[in-house]
């Protein structure tokens, strides 16, 4: 759990709170890149993206986790890894869902962000707004290995 004094339930619901106004603002800025500016649509879509992802880290990082346990670029790195991870499990899982079971596209849209948002939480509180993936790897590598002292 990370290091803030919040209960594990607060975080989950913080970061759900986030996550859907980094939503709204990924939603607003492409409407206003591609509908009122005429940006391409992959040129909107991936600086809306940016934005989203950019409103999500810093709120996690000041008013939900409020986290300095690393420097804020290790932090915002492990942010963004752990966010292209959920993007390509969210494209997978959508990918079986549609295709494999023949769900309509937004019911597996949903599916997919339910499943992945647990990922998500889990990555940010754990790897992002903690030590890193790295000294997360390590620690649990070393445990498994019989060293006593871990």
């Amino acid at each position: 759990m990370a290091k803030t004094g919040k209960k594990p339930l607060k975080l989950f619901v913080n970061y759900l709170w986030i996550a859907g106004l980094a939503t709204l603002v990924d939603a607003g800025i492409l409407v206003i890149l591609r509908v009122k500016l005429h940006l391409y649509v992959w040129l909107s879509a991936g600086m809306a993206y940016a934005c989203g992802m950019t409103t999500n880290f810093l709120l996690n990082k000041y008013l939900n986790f409020a986290s300095d346990n690393r420097p804020f670029l290790k932090q915002a790195r492990t942010f963004f890894v752990v966010a292209i991870i959920g993007l390509g499990l969210t494209a997978g899982l959508m990918e079986f869902l549609v295709q494999v079971t023949h769900l309509k596209l937004l019911v597996a849209k949903a599916i997919s962000v339910a499943v992945v948002m647990f990922w998500s939480f889990w990555g940010h509180e754990q790897l992002t707004f903690q030590e890193g993936i790295r000294s997360y790897l390590s620690c649990r590598l070393t445990r498994r290995s019989g060293d006593p002292d871990r």
